[in-house]
Order: C-alpha cells, then structure tokens, then sequence
C-alpha cells in the first residue's frame, strides 16, 4: 500500500519545509509514501472562497486513481 499526500500550493517557509522533507524521510522506512504538490489556482483573488474551494477540489479529484 502507498500512501499519498496530495497538496494544493506549495510552502515558501524553508524552515517548514526541512520539517516536510525530514518527515516524508522518516515514512520511508515504514510504508511507501509520496507527496503531490498542485499548483495553486491562478488568478484566486478574482474567485470568491466557495469558487476556489470547488475549483482546488476538482484538481484534487482529478489526481485520483
């Protein structure tokens, strides 16, 4: 079984980061494990909240097997 992290945007925060890359790192030795970063929607500031949910929710069902 693989599991898989699917994320919308990715983090600027390095130090955030070193903590992403060290955890998925540590999952290693036990389980498969993969991360997939979408990109963020462009132009979000023109969509309202509840337009850019449905929007980063169909890119996310699009990831899916």
């Amino acid at each position: 079984m693989t599991i898989k992290l699917i994320a919308i945007g990715k983090t600027d925060a390095e130090n955030l980061q070193s903590l992403i890359d060290d955890y998925i790192k540590r999952l290693g030795f036990y389980i498969k494990f993969s991360i997939e970063i979408i990109q963020d929607i462009k132009n979000a500031k023109n969509l309202s909240e509840d337009q850019q949910k449905q929007k980063e929710g169909e890119l996310i069902l699009s990831k899916l097997n």
